[in-house]
C-alpha cells in the first residue's frame, strides 16, 4: 500500500484512529490500486493490484513498476473525492506482457470534463507520465478506451498512480444508473406498411410472405404486378404460391383502410439467395432450454400474430433436443437424458417427441404446427445438432431415397463437445450428402422455413455446411440456413457467406453487459463481410422473462440488463445490423419490454433494404464515458446513428457533422423517442446514460 505523510511521526494507537477516519493528512499519499477494486469496470479478466490484468509485475517498454493498477479495456474506475484531493499523478501504457499488440486510449475526467488524454498508445510504447490538478473535483474517471479497433490484447496499466489528497479520503463509487424512459409505441389510424422491400425464393419452391402494417382494422391490401403463380390474400396480406423463374419482379404494394391508405415498392428475387433482410423473430432456447413444448410454443406465436407481426416480426423457431422425450428441466442439467431413446423414425432421422409435441404422433413430425404458424401469417423453423444421430450409426440404419446406411455416413470420430446425441457427418463422402438430403426433403415436406444448425461454425465444419447448402438447394423448399454458435472464424467469412444465411459470432449470448460489451469488437471484426442475404448474427435477445420456472437454461428471472443497456443492445442489433431473434417467454412481457420490440423507425433501420453493415467512425472518451459513434447509410439516402456510451457512467456525447461525413447541419430524428432534434451549427449533443445508448435518424440534403 502507497501511504506517506509527511507530519512527524505519531504514536500508533493515533495512526490507528486516523485510519479511521474520513480525513487525510495534509499531503498524504495514496495508490489507487489501495482502494476498493471490486468496482472497476473493464472489458476483460479482473483487476491487478501491483500487477497485470494477467498477473504479471507491472512492466511498460522494459520498464518496471512496483505499484499500480493493472486492467483492460474498454475501461472505468470511478473514485469519489468529495474535493478532497488536489493532484493524481501516474505512467500509463500498454503492459509488456503483450508485447508489441494492443491499443488503448487513457483518460482523465473529473466532474464530467476530460482533463487529460494520453493519445492512442500500442504495445511497446513508452509510458506516458501525468500530472493533472483535481483541486475540488468531486468525481474522477480513469478511462480507458479500445483505440477503435477493439479491445483484445489491450492490458493497460496505472502505474504508480496515486492521489495526493488534503481532505476527505478518497473511495472506490459505483455509478448510479439512469432511468431512461421510452416513448409509447406507435400508434396508427391510418396504416402504416412495415413491411422490407425485399423478399428472397428459390425458383419453383413454396411461396409465403406476409405484407405487414399498422393502423386501424379492418385494413385491405393489394398487390399489382404479381408474377403469375402468386396471389394474395386481401384481407391478411399474406401472399403464396409458387415461387416464379428466376428473376426480379416488382410488385405495388397497398394497405387501406377508413382512414386512408399507404404503398411500398416491393421486390420479389426468385434466385438463390434468401433472408434478403435480417430475420426477425422468436425463439425457444431463452426461456424453454430443452425442453419446450407445443403449447408453449404456440401461446408464443399467438403473441407475435397478436402484438408483434404488425411491426416485421415473423418467425417462431423451435429451439434443442425436442426429439428428447425426457427433456430435463433441471437447471444447468441440459443434457442429462442425452443420447437415451430419442424419437427417431426409420430413417434414422430425429422427430419430435409426442409427448411434448402431441401433434406430432403417428410420424406427423412438425408438420401440424408448423401449419398452424403459417395459419397465422408467420414462419417456422426448427433447431438441429450437426451430424447424424447415433443411436442410427450404432443400429446402423438405411438413408432415405439412397442405397447408403447410417454407418457410411457417420463420422464416429467428429464429436460434439457439449451434446452427446450426434456423430458428424462424412461430408465428403456421398453417404454423407445423402444424408443430410434426406433430412432436408423431411423439413421441406414438414413446411420448415429456417433451420438453425447447431455446432458446425466453431470448430468450422467447412464440409458439413456445404453439404446443408447443397441439400436445401434440392428439397424443394427454402429454407434459411443459420449457424450456431460462434464466434465464426473470421477467416471464414467469405466461405460462410456463400453458403448461409446467417451465422453467430459470439458462443451464447446472455443477460449480462460483459456480453453485450463483447459484441462491439465482434462486429466490428465483421464488417464488409455481410449483406443481402448473408448477415452476421449477434445472436438471441434475453430481454423480458428468461428460464421460465428454472428451465435448464439458469434460473426464474428477468434480464439481468438495465434498461440502457437493453437500449444499447438493441440499438446495436438494429444499426449492425443483426438479426433478432427474441428469447423471452413473451406474453409475460411488461410495457417497456413491449415498447423496445415494437418501435416502427428502430426496426425499419433493421430491415433496410440496402442491406449495408453499420461501421465505427468515431471513438473518443467524452466527459464521463467511452463513447463510440457507429453510421449506417440506408436506402434513402439518410443516415443511421449510433451513439453508445460503453462505460458505466452517464455522460454528454457530442459528434460533428464531419464524423458522420454531412457537409452541414441537417434534420436529426430521435427514433427511440419519436422526437426531431433541433441541427445546429457546430454539433449534435445528447446525454447517453451508464452503458446507454441513442439510435438517431440524419436526412443530409432535407
Amino acid at each position: 500500500m502507497l501511504l506517506r505523510c509527511n507530519r512527524r511521526a505519531v504514536g500508533a494507537a493515533a495512526m490507528l484512529l486516523f485510519a479511521a477516519s474520513v480525513s487525510a493528512c495534509a499531503d498524504e499519499r495514496i495508490g489507487i490500486e489501495t482502494l476498493d477494486l471490486s468496482h472497476v469496470e473493464q472489458g476483460w479478466g479482473k483487476p491487478g493490484v501491483n500487477h497485470s490484468v494477467d498477473g504479471h509485475a507491472i512492466k511498460i517498454a522494459g520498464k518496471p513498476f512496483e505499484h499500480g493498477l493493472g486492467t483492460h479495456s474498454v475501461g472505468l474506475f470511478l473514485i469519489d473525492l468529495s474535493g478532497g484531493s488536489k493532484r493524481f499523478t501516474a505512467s500509463v501504457g500498454i503492459d509488456d506482457e503483450v508485447g508489441k499488440r494492443g491499443s488503448a486510449e487513457f483518460t482523465v475526467a473529473g466532474d464530467g470534463k476530460v482533463l487529460w488524454t494520453s493519445g492512442v498508445m500500442h504495445g511497446g510504447d513508452p509510458s506516458k507520465p501525468l500530472s493533472v490538478d483535481v483541486t475540488g473535483v468531486k468525481k474522477l474517471a480513469l478511462l480507458i478506451g479500445d483505440a477503435g479497433d477493439g479491445f483484445e490484447y489491450d492490458h493497460a496499466d496505472w502505474a504508480d498512480a496515486t492521489l495526493e489528497v488534503v481532505g476527505t479520503h478518497p473511495k472506490a463509487a459505483t455509478p448510479a444508473n439512469s432511468n431512461p424512459v421510452l416513448a409509447a409505441p406507435q400508434t396508427y389510424t391510418r396504416p402504416h406498411i412495415t413491411s422490407p422491400g425485399l423478399a428472397g425464393s428459390l425458383p419453383g419452391t413454396p411461396f409465403l410472405y406476409t405484407i405487414t402494417a399498422g393502423g386501424q382494422q379492418p385494413i385491405k391490401f393489394g398487390a399489382k404486378g404479381l408474377p403469375a403463380g402468386l396471389k394474395l390474400d386481401a384481407s391478411t396480406g399474406k401472399i403464396t404460391g409458387k415461387t416464379p423463374a428466376a428473376g426480379n419482379y416488382r410488385v405495388a404494394v397497398s394497405a387501406a383502410n377508413a382512414a386512408g391508405s399507404d404503398k411500398l415498392s416491393f421486390e420479389i428475387r426468385s434466385g438463390q439467395s434468401l433472408a434478403l433482410s435480417p430475420p426477425l423473430g422468436w425463439n425457444s432456447y431463452d426461456c424453454f432450454g430443452d425442453d419446450v413444448t407445443e403449447a408453449e410454443v404456440l401461446e408464443n406465436a399467438a403473441y407475435i400474430n397478436t402484438n408483434l407481426k404488425q411491426h416485421g416480426w415473423d418467425y417462431v423457431i423451435v429451439d434443442y433436443r425436442w426429439y428428447d422425450p425426457e427433456a430435463s428441466r433441471a437447471p444447468n442439467d441440459a443434457n442429462i437424458h442425452q443420447g437415451k431413446g430419442l424419437t427417431l423414425d426409420k430413417w434414422g432421422r430425429l422427430m419430435p417427441s409426442a409427448n411434448r409435441f402431441p401433434s406430432a404422433a403417428g410420424e406427423a413430425g412438425f408438420r401440424p404446427l408448423a401449419s398452424k404458424i403459417h395459419g397465422m401469417g408467420l414462419r417456422f423453423g426448427i433447431h438441429i445438432m450437426r451430424g447424424i444421430p447415433r443411436q442410427a450409426v450404432l443400429d446402423n440404419m438405411p438413408i432415405e431415397g439412397s442405397p447408403f446406411t447410417a454407418q457410411q455416413a457417420g463420422n464416429q470420430k467428429s464429436l460434439c463437445p457439449w451434446c452427446t446425441d450426434m456423430f458428424g457427418v462424412d461430408a465428403e463422402k456421398p453417404a454423407g450428402q445423402a444424408y443430410y438430403d434426406s433430412l432436408l426433403r423431411l423439413y421441406a415436406s414438414w413446411g420448415v422455413d429456417y433451420i438453425k444448425v447447431d455446432d458446425m461454425s466453431a470448430p468450422y465444419s467447412r464440409y458439413e455446411i456445404e453439404a446443408v447448402h447443397k441439400a436445401i438447394a434440392k428439397c424443394g423448399r427454402s429454407i434459411v440456413f443459420s449457424l450456431s454458435p460462434g464466434e465464426t472464424p473470421v477467416e471464414d467469412g467469405q466461405h460462410v457467406g456463400q453458403n448461409a444465411n446467417l451465422w453467430r459470432i459470439s458462443g451464447d449470448f446472455w443477460d449480462n453487459w460483459g456480453a453485450v460489451n463483447h459484441q462491439f469488437d465482434l462486429l466490428r471484426r465483421w464488417a464488409g463481410l455481410g449483406g443481402i442475404g448473408h448477415w452476421p448474427d449477434a445472436d438471441m435477445i434475453p430481454l423480458g422473462h428468461v428460464s421460465v420456472k428454472g428451465r435448464s437454461v439458469g434460473p426464474d428471472r428477468h434480464t439481468g440488463l438495465t434498461r440502457d443497456e437493453q437500449l444499447t443492445m438493441m440499438s446495436l442489433w438494429a444499426i449492425a445490423p443483426s438479426p433478432m431473434m427474441l428469447g423471452m417467454h413473451l406474453p409475460d412481457n411488461d410495457a417497456w419490454t413491449l415498447s423496445l420490440i415494437t418501435n416502427d423507425e428502430v426496426l425499419a433501420i433493421n430491415q433496410d433494404s440496402a442491406g449495408l453493415q453499420a461501421v465505427p467512425v468515431k471513438n473518443a472518451s467524452q466527459g464521463m464515458g467511452s463513447v463510440e459513434i457507429w453510421k449506417r447509410m440506408l436506402s434513402d439516402g439518410s443516415i443511421a446513428v449510433g451513439v453508445f456510451n460503453r462505460i458505466g457512467a452517464e455522460t454528454l456525447a457530442s459528434l460533428t457533422w464531419k464524423d458522420l461525413g454531412v457537409g452541414g447541419p441537417a434534420p436529426v430524428r430521435d427514433l427511440w423517442n419519436h422526437t426531431s432534434l433541433h441541427p445546429v451549427e457546430g454539433a449534435i449533443s445528447i446525454k447517453v446514460g451508464a452503458h446507454g445508448a441513442a439510435l438517431l435518424r440524419v436526412y443530409p440534403g432535407r
